[in-house]
């Protein structure tokens, strides 16, 4: 009879051993590091033994395997093979299937917390033979850890999960961005074009004044291309940024006649290789026959790459004073910056502190 409680007793402790390790690897370590920093007290006290990598993973796989097998033993000792098979099978089937991939209980982060003192004074001794040990069983027999990605649409797929999950820190703006970056190369210039019918047109003799202005304006673009007549060629381009109510004189003073051309065909890719090689914000979008089909602007790569343009609508970076106000004056004094952090704070091991 007491070897049958004892049998079940180590079962008991094997079993909480489990959950002892999942509870200490229900995060990555670098994030309960990052919350422990950041004092959060469930993870200041678990990292105290994580921080110790392998080392913890193997005195807790020692102590979960020394436990079963004893239970195994001595249940072995005392009932037929097929009746301890009946008990340790279901038993190890919640130690290792279900137990690892269920979610944290009250329960075990208590425990969890109570024993870490004597894990952390343990491996705080046993840390250099331990991390000998686990390295080289790693070595020897482990593999490298799978990201599960393949290609890139594994790792958008990534991303989809990532937004939904709940304790997701990362914005829509981020996860946005990082979408649209994975996806720019499958974009042609004909995805941004805009096309020649939307764009409109002006002859190089046309006056500037308040009727082109107006004009200009209810197009709602940018741009405006200058050429002889609505067949020629393109001579020039005419930004709408150039006009204000002190503009006059004909179109061809004040139009840039520098002409860069892209195909409606090229690659986004190409197009912002194009844009750093011109250094020019706008392109003329042409196809196979030489025809003029629309306009290309680094607007519209980046908003296609990140989805908008970056930053507020500050447009004063010629004024010195305006750009200085845009941040608070914050002078940080030697003193505060040598000061050492406050004694009464709770303090966070860092893991070569917790080594040594």
């Amino acid at each position: 009879m007491t070897s049958l409680i004892f049998a079940l007793l180590f079962l008991l402790l094997a079993l909480a051993g489990v959950v002892v390790r999942k509870t200490y690897y229900h995060l990555p370590a670098r994030e309960l590091k990052r919350r422990a920093a950041e004092h959060d007290q469930l993870a200041v006290q678990l990292y105290r033994a994580v921080a110790y990598g392998n080392s913890l993973r193997g005195l807790l796989w020692l102590y979960i395997g020394l436990t079963s097998a004893a239970s195994l033993v001595l249940l072995a000792r005392l009932l037929p093979i097929w009746a301890s098979l009946l008990i340790i099978g279901p038993l190890l089937w919640i130690a290792f299937s279900l137990l690892p991939v269920s979610r944290i209980t009250k329960l075990g982060t208590r425990l969890t917390i109570l024993i870490t003192p004597a894990i952390a004074w343990l491996l705080n001794y046993l840390h250099p033979l331990l991390s000998r040990g686990t390295e080289a069983v790693e070595r020897q027999y482990t593999s490298h850890a799978h990201t599960g990605l393949f290609e890139r649409a594994d790792l958008l797929a990534l991303i989809e999960e990532q937004q939904h999950q709940l304790d997701n820190r990362l914005s829509e703006e981020e996860l946005e961005i990082t979408k649209r970056a994975l996806s720019f190369g499958d974009h042609t210039a004909a995805d941004i074009t805009i096309p020649r019918k939307a764009i409109k047109a002006v002859s190089p003799n046309d006056t500037i004044g308040p009727v082109l202005i107006d004009e200009a304006h209810k197009s709602g673009q940018d741009y405006m291309v200058v050429r002889e007549s609505p067949k020629s060629a393109i001579i020039g381009t005419l930004a709408f940024k150039d006009l204000d109510i002190k503009s006059n004189g004909q179109v061809r003073d004040i139009m840039d006649g520098t002409i860069y051309y892209v195909h409606e065909n090229d690659a986004l890719s190409e197009v912002l290789h194009a844009f750093f090689v011109t250094n020019h914000p706008l392109f003329i979008v042409i196809n196979s026959f030489e025809e003029y089909v629309g306009i290309i602007t680094i607007e519209g790569i980046v908003r296609q790459l990140v989805g908008h343009v970056p930053g507020d609508d500050f447009d004063q970076y010629t004024d010195i004073e305006a750009v200085a106000a845009r941040h608070p004056k914050v002078k940080k004094s030697k003193k505060s910056a040598t000061s050492k952090a406050d004694p009464e704070e709770t303090s966070v091991k860092t893991d070569d502190e917790v080594i040594e």
